[in-house]
């Protein structure tokens, strides 16, 4: 493994990068350990605690999950692209077109830290069990450093996991730096890693408490890691090792002919969360859920919901730039880093509050006014500035007025914003594939767990008839993969789940098609295009253009205070409406014209996946500058 950095590097500045380097609310401690001796770290509890938070620190910064794993790596996807232009020389908009290459720094710089926590993570499951204290200490204490260990499986699994299904086999090495007598290790199996990962976590079930047992042991509530993010993972990783991955030895996709056994494994870890109701369930408010805690900086929402995140903190190398370079662009800051397809708009029914919570139509200005966009420019809207909130951030109103304003902050680069792993819609989800898959058709439970998605979706009741949830297993199937894109987009999810299911290449190339046919058809001539092979119960709208507006005409200003709560649309998204000349209180934007007026959208589809080739793009290139270290590091990924 540890052709990462030079071999000097690798003796261990230990656990000293164990230097929590700001102080995080959530978990993260000001504190940092003073020694570099391993004896002196793992001699007393608050010492093994502090070095357990430097292997969580692994997953923040811009190299973790605060952008580049989080908003770089899992696009272009039939859901959203990165950039709508095609790429020159931006490493970043290269890689989500799929023409990274291995000396690609936003693929070597994460690809790094994710080892990083790995050997942070080692040494904190190698010397914590050999404390005094492990077995002999006072029970609290006990618990304690058993949580400790269980957690440390727990990241070491996570970076693991985001190794494997980016690269396929990597090197894999499973104790600290300093006890390994060659750190020049060849590429291991995936499989391999995951069946090893997939015995730890199960391990690590035992060590964790429950959610609301944490206080029980004198810890305080936070975002650290439980019982139910360990049985979670697990049933993730299982999924995934029985899903499709592309095998470099015979350069195509591939599944395990046992699948099932690790789909079994899955379907028994979900239906024991689901079980414990108490412990982690659906928030009510799929809005609130990211509103009300995810970008107001609690995640302790008490539904239990957000089951695994990788939290940041406040400081150089610990902060994300999630809401900075992706998300709404507020009094022209920030944003448009990462574009809603339209094809993917037009997914969601339109009385699915999903939609409106995913996908942001306009960007805001002078701090109220909602100036509407084209169909080719919605924005990704999870992480939107507008609900940023505890604190709260300033930004420019333009050229507007500053005398009576705060200070303008054209220069924020960090928002403290967590990134979700897993949430608890994941496990009944998953929980549904796998017992659709084992039983050849869905039981009823499964086919609860995924009306119990659906329904959140649409705000706890239909206000139309509710979708009719296929009990055949091809069906069903077909029916949890639009599910699922709706229920995570923008969450990283969609392009993973695609390879596993053996769809990426599908799903491209149909929604390249369907760019292509939208962009070139015209007014009077809509063609009515068939959704993907795998999405036929999709609404009409979805299928045939001429159902849409060509214009859409939102209000200048809100009538109200509630900024928030303001639509400024004033007709459907859905129905073709008036094309007259907007009134003078309203302002006309285009929308969808067709034909000549829609040379934007073909520029969504000249950008979108670029380079991808299939049984290549699967995965990224190993880095360059690891292969130069590590003459074991071969044969690179097929087709770099």
């Amino acid at each position: 493994m540890h052709a990462i950095k030079n071999k000097q590097a690798h003796i261990c500045i230990l656990v000293l990068l164990v230097i929590v380097l700001g102080a995080c609310k959530k978990f993260l401690e000001p504190e940092a350990v003073s020694s570099f001796d391993t004896e002196y770290i793992f001699d007393n509890t608050q010492n093994a605690r502090k070095a357990l938070l430097g292997a969580y620190m692994a997953m923040a910064g811009d190299y973790g999950y605060g952008i580049r794993i989080s908003g770089y790596w899992p696009y272009d996807s039939d859901e959203m692209l990165k950039g709508t232009n095609p790429p020159t020389s931006d490493e970043g908009q290269l890689l989500a077109k799929y023409l990274g290459i291995p000396s690609n720094l936003q693929i070597t710089n994460p690809f790094n830290q994710m080892y990083q926590g790995i050997e942070r993570a080692n040494q904190c499951i190698y010397n914590i069990p050999k404390m005094l204290q492990y077995n002999g200490g006072t029970s609290i204490e006990q618990a304690q450093l058993k949580r400790m260990h269980g957690e440390a499986l727990v990241l070491r699994a996570q970076y693991y996991y985001e190794l494997c299904r980016n690269f396929g086999d990597v090197p894999a090495q499973w104790s600290p730096s300093q006890y390994e007598t060659d750190l020049y290790k060849p590429r291991t199996s995936l499989d391999t890693i995951y069946d090893h990962l997939l015995n730890d976590l199960q391990q690590a079930e035992e060590m964790l408490p429950w959610r609301t047992d944490v206080p029980n042991i004198g810890d305080q509530p936070d975002q650290r890691f439980t019982k139910g993010t360990a049985k979670a993972l697990r049933a993730k990783i299982a999924l995934t090792r029985g899903g499709y991955s592309l095998s470099v030895s015979s350069q195509t996709m591939t599944r395990p002919s046992d699948y099932l056994n690790y789909y079994k494994i899955a379907r028994d870890e979900c239906a024991s969360i689901i079980a414990n109701p108490a412990q982690h369930t659906l928030f009510p408010s799929y809005k609130g859920l990211f509103k009300d805690y995810l970008l107001a900086h609690n995640l302790n929402d008490p539904s239990g919901e957000f089951m695994m995140v990788a939290s940041m903190a406040f400081g150089s190398g610990a902060d994300s730039k999630l809401g900075i370079q992706t998300g709404t662009r507020v009094n022209g800051v920030g944003g448009g880093g990462i574009n809603i397809l339209p094809t993917y708009f037009y997914m969601f029914d339109s009385t699915d509050l999903r939609r409106d919570v995913t996908c942001v139509p306009y960007e805001i200005t002078f701090d109220t006014i909602k100036t509407g966009h084209a169909m080719n420019a919605v924005y990704d809207g999870k992480f939107r500035k507008e609900w940023v909130s505890n604190p709260g951030y300033v930004f420019s109103a333009g050229n507007a007025s500053t005398s009576s304003r705060p200070a303008i902050n054209n220069s924020l680069q960090n928002m403290q914003l967590s990134w979700p792993l897993i949430r608890f819609a994941d496990v009944l989800l998953w929980f549904a594939e796998a017992d659709n898959e084992i039983n050849n058709g869905p039981t009823a439970a499964a086919i609860d767990a995924v009306r119990k998605v659906n329904l959140r979706g649409h705000g706890g009741s239909y206000t139309e008839d509710a979708p009719v949830i296929p009990t055949d297993k091809t069906g069903f199937f077909k029916f949890l993969v639009k599910e699922r894109m709706l229920e995570f987009g923008n969450e990283g999810v969609r392009k993973y789940d695609l390879i596993r299911w053996n769809l990426l290449a599908t799903a491209i190339t149909e929604t390249r098609a369907r760019l292509q046919a939208w962009a070139s058809s015209t007014v009077d001539n809509h063609p009515a295009l068939p959704a993907y092979s795998y999405m036929e119960n999709g609404p009409v709208y979805a299928r045939d253009p001429s159902q849409l507006p060509s214009y859409l005409y939102f209000l200048k200003k809100p009538p109200h205070s509630d900024i928030d709560g303001f639509n400024p649309f004033l007709n459907s998204f859905y129905k073709p409406g008036p094309i007259e000349a907007a009134p003078t209180d309203q302002t006309r934007v285009n929308w969808w014209l067709g034909g000549s007026g829609v040379s934007s959208s073909q520029t969504l589809t000249n950008a979108f996946a670029q380079g991808f080739t299939p049984n290549k793009s699967e995965l990224m290139p190993l880095p360059q500058t690891q292969r130069d270290v590590n003459p074991n590091l071969s044969p690179q990924n097929p087709g770099y």
